[in-house]
Formats: structure tokens, C-alpha cells, sequence
């Protein structure tokens, strides 16, 4: 086993370590790649943070999967698109909650119609990922972002999770601001809590309603609950968030 990846970003490690392999040509054109428990024990991590790094590496054209036989590496060639990041700040953070409500509400809802029951049952495991992460001392931060990725292939429309993707560093400095807010207080931490166990229930349920109505809640919340922290705590949030994360001149996607 390599050594365990850590830090901020690691599907984005897992991802930028298996691109490297594929063209250094550990993995040659058509050839499969690990099983998810292979690469659970090569970089020490989870098996949701695997899913979300080969999705990643499939939305960017370089993996193809096959249901039932595994991912693969691609034959197709793809040329990259680049978008600049903004400077950190509330401001930020609160532009992306923004991005996400309209997403994120609709993947919901399509989540509940469509969803199966293995990814019911993913969207479970991610859950219960974060309550795992957390209990141990970790941000959760990965295990959030799996969360609601989870749901957003539930949607069964891939164009969800290529966004998802495409704004992947945008997405965990947000997380990591809020989840860090949130866990300042055990109110806030209840309140979350809540909010995706009600998400859970009614794509569970399969009422595209409710849950519409329970991803726009979380989101309303979130930005409610970022906008009651005291501007110096905000403050020294935001600037350790970017110190752990580092401050990249762009991200990164990948089309055909």
C-alpha cells in the first residue's frame, strides 16, 4: 500500500494519482483499474471517496465504466477547460451555496423518482460515512461531498455529476467553511444532522417533493447558519480553511 493520502481535496489526490498512473502507463488504453477495494487499501481511504475520484476521472474522459464489469481506462482523447477560482471570502462561499440550490434541489427531486436501490442504499452509506468521519475527529468535509454526489447520481442524468465535478474545489472550500461554522456549535451539528436524514427519507420515500423541499431547506440553512458566525470568527474560519486547502490560480475540467 502507498501512503495514506491526507489533507484536504482527497478525491482530488486519488484522481490526480490515478491520472498519473494511466500516463505513465501503468494502465494502458482499455485496460481495467483496480476494484474499489484494491484502491481502498492502495491510498488508505474510503470506498465513497474511490467512487467519487473515478467519477471524476470518468467525467474528465479519461475512464469509461462498464456497469457490472468495472471502470476502464479510455481510448478518446480530451483537451481541458479552465475556469479561474475567486478570491476566498464570504462572499464566495455564499456564491456557491447559490450555484448549488438550483442543482442540487432539482437532483433531489430527481433522486426521488428515479433513484435505485443500490444508490439508495450508497446515499445510505455516505450518511453514515460522515457520522463515521466525525466520531473519529475529522472534518467530514470528503464524506459531505460524497453525501450529496451521491444523490446527485441517484438523479440518473450524468450532466449532474459532471458539474459536480467540474467545480470540485469550489464545492470543498464551501463545505469546508460551513462544515467548520457548523461545528463550532452542537445545535449546528443537530441541525445538519437533521437536514440529511430528511433529504434521505424522502428520496427513500420517493416524494420528489419533499425532497426538493429538504435540499433547499439544508441549503437556506446552511447559508443562515454562516451568516450568524461573529465576523472575526468568520474571519480566522476562512483563512484556515484556505491555509489547509491552499489557494489554486484554477480548476480544472475535462470535455470531449
Amino acid at each position: 500500500m502507498v501512503p495514506p493520502l491526507r489533507g484536504p481535496q482527497l478525491s482530488e489526490q486519488v484522481a490526480q494519482r490515478l491520472s498519473d498512473a494511466i500516463q505513465t502507463g501503468e494502465w494502458g488504453r482499455g485496460d481495467r483499474l483496480p476494484t474499489e477495494a484494491a484502491l481502498v487499501e492502495r491510498f488508505g481511504i474510503s470506498r465513497s471517496v474511490v467512487r467519487e475520484a473515478i467519477s471524476m476521472l470518468r467525467n474528465a474522459g479519461l475512464v469509461t465504466s462498464r456497469r457490472g464489469s468495472g471502470s476502464f481506462v479510455a481510448e478518446s482523447p480530451t483537451v481541458s477547460l479552465r475556469m479561474s477560482i475567486p478570491d476566498p471570502g464570504l462572499q464566495s462561499v455564499v456564491e456557491v451555496l447559490e450555484l448549488r440550490r438550483p442543482l442540487e434541489v432539482e437532483a433531489a427531486r430527481l433522486a426521488a423518482e428515479r433513484r435505485t436501490p443500490s444508490q439508495l442504499r450508497r446515499i445510505r452509506n455516505a450518511m453514515a460515512d460522515i457520522d463515521e468521519a466525525v466520531e473519529a475527529g475529522r472534518s467530514g468535509v470528503e464524506e459531505d461531498m460524497a453525501f450529496h454526489r451521491a444523490i446527485a447520481e441517484a438523479a440518473n442524468n450524468v450532466h449532474f455529476t459532471a458539474v459536480l465535478d467540474f467545480y470540485n474545489r469550489f464545492l470543498h472550500h464551501a463545505i469546508s467553511v460551513t462544515r467548520t461554522n457548523e461545528s463550532l456549535r452542537e445545535t449546528f451539528m443537530q441541525q445538519v444532522v437533521a437536514e440529511h436524514q430528511a433529504m434521505l427519507d424522502a428520496i427513500s420515500a420517493s416524494d420528489a417533493e419533499a425532497a426538493a423541499r429538504a435540499a433547499a431547506i439544508h441549503l437556506e440553512h446552511a447559508e443562515a447558519r454562516l451568516r450568524q458566525a461573529p465576523p472575526d470568527l468568520l474571519k480566522s474560519m476562512l483563512e484556515r480553511v484556505e491555509a489547509q486547502s491552499g489557494s489554486p490560480a484554477s480548476t480544472t475540467g475535462e470535455t470531449r
